[in-house]
């Protein structure tokens, strides 16, 4: 069963996510979607408790826009995680990153490039929250551990999803076109140029990469 993402709309992919859309590409609306629900009843506790607003519309485009232009960086750079998946990683490198490897899912513990990518992403999510925590009027220190808590909240949602559910597709495939892939994913679909609603050539794709995977 596919579950349908619940805040992320088409016209908003189309918006923030430049053509050809990629396999990574669906890989960033997948993880802000689901950062998004984990969010949503807590950004509404939070307002009660501290007296504050804050904007999630605000957050949830700050987020997209975030997240992409983050995974565009490791794929300018070469990141290791997207062009050799199952290289091994020290120790080292792991603990640059200041979180204890046991604190995460016992699939990512694997000390693999995949696996520290998907960290480095959680821990890149987790620092975009702890500053848009803090502009909004929270604690520091609070929001921090805040914050924290919710990158490895985000890595247990890789690691049922990305890692057991679907074997690091996104990942080992970044550069494929996900374009139907993500429709799928979607409540309302994507318009579709197989029935003439945008062209091939805006979408960046050929006719034979337009594959239908809606239920």
């Amino acid at each position: 069963m596919v579950i349908k993402m619940k805040y992320i709309n088409g016209q908003e992919i189309l918006m923030f996510f430049k053509p050809p859309i990629s396999r990574l590409d669906v890989f960033a609306v997948e993880t802000v979607d689901a950062s998004l629900t984990m969010c949503a009843d807590a950004f509404k506790k939070l307002e009660e408790e501290f007296q504050v607003c804050i904007d999630f519309p605000t957050f949830k485009y700050q987020l997209l826009k975030t997240m992409q232009s983050y995974l565009i960086d490791c794929q300018r750079i070469n990141h290791v995680g997207l062009q050799q998946p199952r290289m091994k990683i020290d120790n080292e490198r792991y603990q640059a990153l200041g979180i204890p490897l046991t604190l995460w899912p016992k699939r990512m513990q694997k000390q693999n490039a995949e696996n520290f990518f998907l960290m480095q992403y959680a821990l890149a999510y987790a620092g975009i929250l702890y500053r848009y925590l803090v502009d909004s009027g929270l604690p520091k220190e609070f929001s921090h551990r805040l914050a924290k808590d919710a990158g490895l909240k985000l890595g247990e949602w890789m690691d049922q999803n990305c890692i057991h559910k679907c074997s690091y597709e996104c990942i080992r495939r970044n550069t494929s076109i996900g374009y139907c892939t993500l429709c799928s994913f979607l409540i309302q679909p994507l318009p579709c140029p197989k029935k003439q609603e945008i062209s091939y050539s805006i979408l960046g794709i050929d006719e034979k990469e337009c594959i239908c995977k809606r239920r």
